[in-house]
């Protein structure tokens, strides 16, 4: 009888468990003071195929500290969000410019291969330097994004999309994918309206980052990350935990010898 009670405790268990974990709870992601690094690319640059391996190395490496953005221009990947963010850049710097460049936090920082030296620098400078940002939360539910409305500034969210497949036949002189494209945005001002440009559904593998900023341009008063990657890592890691739970606790009912059958054999 009590292997039966056991057996039917573990499919209770594991079937709320993953009922729960199906059910799309609302998660709250406030602004934090993460870095904006910007970097404006292409898929036939050399130079950025050369370094796109390592910052994806350095975007994991710094985890929240920083959010790496790649805008794509001229090539198969440029899209309505790429380029509307580089005429919001303009506003502050309407240089010419090359692939790669990097904006750190609205700033033009650097250009070319060697460019991540100054790039660290002034990550450097603005973590040291900046203010913490309003208490301003993106709601999360599912795949269902809410959006703040501002008080000051704007509010902007992109979407990125990690490991987008290079479509065949252009000219590519690095990987078969590139990581942390932005392929879609939205901007919400402080009347509550909204402006959307690309893609804005979410890819399998994504990110996204909500910025504060000024309208006119310039460095955010607040960034925050997100990833699904993150979120796939956390609730297999919790599906663990719960089926080796239900484990542990169907085998002590089944090992333990009750106490009725202990007097029984007294008897």
């Amino acid at each position: 009888m009590r292997p039966l009670i056991a057996a039917l405790i573990m499919a209770l268990c594991l079937t709320s468990s993953t009922a729960a974990m199906a059910e799309g709870s609302s998660e709250e992601h406030w602004l934090r003071r993460t870095v904006l690094v910007e970097e404006r690319t292409a898929i036939w640059c050399t130079t950025c195929a050369e370094i796109d391996p390592e910052l994806a190395i350095v975007a994991k490496s710094h985890g929240a500290r920083t959010a790496i953005v790649g805008l794509h221009v001229e090539d198969a990947f440029e899209n309505d969000a790429s380029l509307a963010r580089i005429e919001y850049q303009k506003q502050i710097d309407d240089s010419p410019y090359g692939t790669p460049t990097f904006f750190v936090d609205g700033i033009k920082t650097a250009e070319g291969y060697d460019a991540w030296g100054d790039v660290q620098q002034r990550i450097l400078s603005q973590e040291n330097s900046r203010s913490s940002p309003e208490e301003m939360a993106m709601i999360l539910t599912g795949e269902n994004i809410q959006l703040p409305t501002p008080d000051y500034g704007q509010i902007t969210l992109m979407i990125i999309e990690h490991d987008k497949a290079v479509p065949a036949g252009v000219d590519n002189p690095g990987e078969d994918v590139r990581d942390r494209v932005l392929v879609g945005m939205r901007v919400i001002n402080t009347e509550g309206n909204i402006t959307e440009y690309g893609d804005l559904e979410l890819p399998e593998l994504w990110s996204l980052v909500m910025i504060h900023e000024p309208v006119e341009g310039g460095s955010p008063y607040g960034v925050v990350e997100i990833s699904n990657i993150d979120y796939e890592e956390d609730s297999n890691n919790e599906l663990l935990l719960i089926v080796a739970f239900c484990v542990l606790l169907g085998g002590l009912l089944v090992f333990i010898p009750a106490k009725n059958s202990l007097n029984t054999e007294e008897e």
